[in-house]
């Protein structure tokens, strides 16, 4: 299963996963903890898998009727991973088998990942203009509640901690939504909030136009807030006492590429500040 999901991944976002598989490769051997190393891959593999399902970037198994069909079913095997029915709930239980080795359990930040895909898988192709509580919410569940209590649970500290690395969680997720903006629109996902098209006076047209002067305005905007929240990262980050090892992971793996794009955006949309 593994060895078909890479090959599927390379084949779709090649360059994005080649690098992210690359630094948790390192931590494998960088931490001497293998087995931690191998859920940390593995788990990336699994949730990249599923979110390509829901984005369209790979096809619906057979037998389900949609995606949403299909996320349900995998968050309700989360919940009680017995008598697998395919090779995602297999990886899903091996996944799991792997967290008992180091004494860990990871069926909440699992259900949370889930029902942000879920809420994805939900409003694909519908173009829903969302109030922001609705999207931070969305964004919450995954990016941090999720993804960053899961990380640091493989680092052996302490899951709580995750609410001190909420800004570096937004900021990915800036990052995402300014690389993916085209993708995403192209099959009705709007990650701009209501206030946001009020703001900037962006409507469905505008939607639909991804050389629309308000869209690039909303970008920079998110560039340079994206560049703020990194900046509470840094004032956020002593109080953890996180180590050497996360720190670094923090700074090559999130914070870095991040920073890169928002730069980037904001020296390319220069002229219409």
């Amino acid at each position: 299963m593994r060895k078909r999901v890479y090959r599927h991944m390379l084949e779709t976002r090649g360059w994005k996963y080649r690098v992210f598989l690359r630094y948790l490769r390192v931590f494998k051997y960088a931490a001497f903890a293998p087995t931690r190393g191998e859920f940390l891959e593995s788990y990336y593999v699994l949730m990249r898998y599923l979110d390509d399902i829901v984005d369209g970037d790979a096809p619906l198994p057979e037998g389900y009727h949609s995606a949403s069909d299909y996320l349900l079913g995998k968050i309700k095997f989360s919940k009680n991973p017995i008598d697998p029915k395919d090779e995602v709930d297999h990886l899903m239980s091996y996944c799991f088998d792997l967290a008992k080795k180091f004494g860990e359990e990871f069926n909440n930040e699992t259900e949370d990942i889930l029902n942000s895909l879920l809420f994805d898988a939900n409003r694909r192709g519908k173009m829903i203009i969302f109030p922001k509580k609705d999207l931070m919410h969305h964004f919450h569940l995954l990016d941090i509640r999720g993804t960053i209590k899961a990380t640091l649970k493989v680092f052996n500290d302490d899951p709580e901690k995750y609410l001190l690395l909420e800004p570096l969680g937004i900021a990915c997720r800036y990052q995402f939504d300014i690389e993916d903006i085209e993708t995403d629109l192209a099959v009705g996902f709007v990650n701009i909030s209501k206030e946001e098209c009020e703001q900037f006076g962006i409507d469905q047209e505008d939607l639909k136009n991804p050389n629309s002067l308000k869209l690039k305005k909303w970008l920079r905007q998110r560039a340079k807030d994206g560049l703020l929240l990194l900046e509470e990262h840094h004032r956020r980050i002593p109080e953890g006492n996180f180590s050497l090892l996360e720190r670094m992971t923090f700074s090559l793996v999130y914070e870095n590429p991040a920073r890169k794009v928002f730069e980037k955006v904001i020296s390319d949309t220069k002229t219409i500040a």
